[in-house]
């Protein structure tokens, strides 16, 4: 046994005790087959963390302490990228949002790790005992169940983003059913009535669009709604150059692509463009997410903005107040979203 192991489980030991009952050094000893030295260097380790209070003959976990308190400014942050750090455009924005509250409340970020850095609990459990936090931050999706059910029982206060934590906890999220129903409405209004639709997998955004194009009464079929698989990349170019390949293969492909993300759309207007298929005159293309590289495709792509900054901030005040009273009432907060109307949807009215 290591001794990130021993120290793992003497935290689990101490946790597992009553409160103020001591945990004695002899014991301890005994219990993993090393001095008492070592045990002694493990405890005063973990106290210097503020993870337990050391006493004569061996340690406790205190029901507060001043290391404790002072953790209340302590945030970390997991991301849900799982290639690089900083590899998706929407996230990268929600997590300026983030960093700007922080600022502004005078907290600090202990951490940011990505779910491949944290993939099983023996990393979970390293993660809190090298960093000890008092607020856990989730952006996008979380990570594996076991992973998250073990943050959720060791830090005080957690908040998602996306992807609900379950009854009892923050989430900030954004009005994506609407934002996908408003580009469906618009595309009608500008007179088109074949619709193609590309996404990641079946979500909200699908259900909208499959609502909408029902609404509407359009012509709809499975073969016009392709979900291309992804795989360790997430959502990417790839997707849409997946979907747009089959969509303009069918018998009579669609007049307008709605993709559920920019980097879907872009994806596809990159097929479109190396098959010389015009945009907007031979089919329209439109995004959701409106990041940065939307204004730059070829046309300049219509898309759906969602608040990022403003999902991050709000995330941080949520955990900030979570952190200062356990009994805050827990809130699902979903942002509004806005059609951004560019050159890609053209016009047939």
């Amino acid at each position: 046994m290591n001794k990130l192991e021993r120290q793992n489980q003497i935290i689990e030991l101490i946790e597992q005790s009553n409160e103020q009952a001591i945990l004695e050094t002899r014991k301890l000893a005994e219990q993993f087959g090393v001095s008492e030295m070592t045990v002694r260097r493990d405890l005063q380790e973990l106290s210097s963390e503020g993870l337990l209070r050391r006493r004569h003959g061996g340690a406790y976990l205190p029901s507060s302490t001043p290391a404790q308190n002072q953790l209340r400014k302590e945030i970390g942050i997991l991301l849900a990228f799982k290639t690089g750090k900083y590899s998706d455009p929407f996230f990268n924005a929600v997590l300026e949002g983030v960093d700007r509250k922080l600022q502004e409340l005078g907290c600090r970020t202990a951490y940011i790790k990505p779910h491949t850095e944290i993939d099983t609990l023996a990393d979970a459990r390293e993660l809190l005992l090298s960093n000890p936090v008092s607020g856990l931050i989730f952006i996008g999706p979380l990570p594996k169940p076991e992973i998250t059910a073990y943050l959720k029982e060791k830090v005080r206060a957690l908040v998602s983003t996306t992807e609900s934590l379950g009854s009892g906890y923050d989430m900030i999220s954004f009005d994506g059913y609407h934002g996908i129903r408003d580009m469906v409405d618009h595309l009608v209004r500008q007179g088109y009535r074949r619709l193609g639709f590309i996404t990641g997998h079946h979500d909200f955004r699908r259900k909208a669009f499959l609502d909408g194009a029902k609404a509407h009464g359009l012509p709809m079929s499975e073969e016009f709604c392709v979900v291309a698989p992804f795989g360790v990349d997430g959502w990417t170019p790839r997707l849409g150059r997946i979907g747009a390949e089959q969509l303009m293969n069918l018998p009579h492909p669609p007049e307008a692509i709605v993709c559920a993300s920019d980097l879907i759309a872009i994806g596809a207007i990159q097929w479109l463009h190396q098959h010389n298929v015009r945009i907007p005159a031979d089919v329209a293309v439109t995004g959701f997410d409106d990041i940065p590289e939307s204004v730059f495709t070829v046309p300049a792509l219509t898309t759906v903005h969602v608040h990022k900054h403003l999902i991050g901030e709000l995330t941080v005040e949520r955990v900030v107040k979570r952190i200062e009273n356990e009994r805050e009432i827990p809130l699902l907060i979903q942002t509004p979203t806005r059609l951004v109307i560019r050159q890609s949807c053209g016009s047939r009215q």
